[in-house]
């Protein structure tokens, strides 16, 4: 039944590749570092924008194709997420920006290349309308060869022999002491600290605490709890709205992050205002006009004012 399913879905995409038109391109075989592996198709409006061809092993290299239409990211950008996931820190690599070639099918086309240190590298060249991308790690070779693929199914086919990740191992660990509904905030606050640090910087990802999960769960009972109202879901639905708010604040505003006091009223008021202790809190006012942004308040200008107003 799998392998039916398997060979059904292979289909449906060798077909829907055929059917969009879209030319192809995939390493020439002189210059594979390995079998070509399809990665993923790009949708836009409903029809195939890019198609893009993998090559990876576990201790080499790694190499993508992308054969594109239309609108495209910047090349420069496209590096950096490929250094950022692989944990490198592109802060602290030399980039260097030059002309290139590729062949396409045996014929020289000009192109642009970017190279970050020593192991990343981007080359990009337009034929036919066809705008084809090569992002590589670990594979730093002389003239970058690619040539049109007429037969998608190999690489599809290949699919099927590609062991599953291994996750890595779970190891508890308790959830910090304290009232759970502030020890979310901070926990959410220090993660997206780190998560613009990592965007701006690169390195390795951060990713979020082993309890952040049992930590959200403790929260909502705890909403319930102090809310006096036993529905899960709106407990839940609390918890996100309160955790959004905070998240918002520090992200947008300047005294957020940068006034310890400010920071400090404002959450414990968030806090009162969403468990229902104290629901006429001084920044009542902002609260609201957040949570009613989609209807056009101006949400900044009422944190603005509460944040101008203290004594």
């Amino acid at each position: 039944m799998a392998d039916e399913r398997f060979s059904r879905q292979t289909a449906r995409i060798s077909r829907e590749i055929h059917d969009s038109g879209l030319r192809v391109f995939a390493l020439a075989a002189a210059v594979e570092p390995c079998e070509a592996l399809f990665g993923n198709l790009v949708e836009e409006d409903g029809e195939i924008a890019a198609v893009q061809v993998d090559y990876s092993r576990p201790d080499g290299p790694w190499v993508q194709v992308e054969s594109a239409r239309g609108h495209v990211a910047p090349l420069r950008l496209l590096l950096e997420q490929r250094v950022r996931r692989e944990g490198g820190r592109y802060a602290d690599l030399t980039w260097v920006e030059e002309p290139a070639t590729v062949l396409v099918d045996g014929r020289a086309e000009r192109a642009e290349t970017i190279r970050a240190g020593a192991r990343w590298r981007a080359v990009r060249c337009d034929v036919d309308g066809v705008r084809i991308t090569v992002l590589s790690q670990d594979w730093i070779t002389g003239e970058v060869a690619v040539e049109t693929m007429t037969d998608p199914v190999p690489m599809l086919d290949r699919l099927a022999t590609v062991p599953a990740p291994v996750p890595p191992p779970y190891s508890p660990e308790p959830i910090p002491p304290g009232e759970p509904h502030r020890v979310l905030i901070e926990t959410i606050l220090c993660r997206d600290i780190e998560h613009a640090k990592w965007v701006a910087e690169g390195g390795p990802m951060p990713g979020s605490p082993v309890y952040a999960g049992a930590l959200w769960e403790a929260a909502v009972l705890r909403q319930m709890d102090l809310s006096d109202d036993r529905d899960a879901e709106r407990a839940d639905r609390a918890i996100g709205a309160m955790v959004a708010l905070a998240s918002c604040l520090q992200r947008e505003t300047t005294w957020f992050r940068d006034d310890a006091e400010l920071r400090e009223r404002a959450i414990s008021e968030i806090l009162l205002r969403v468990t229902g202790l104290a629901a006429d809190v001084p920044s009542a006012a902002a609260q609201k006009a957040w949570l009613h942004r989609a209807e056009g308040g101006d949400w900044r200008s009422e944190w603005r004012n509460w944040a101008a107003g203290r004594p």
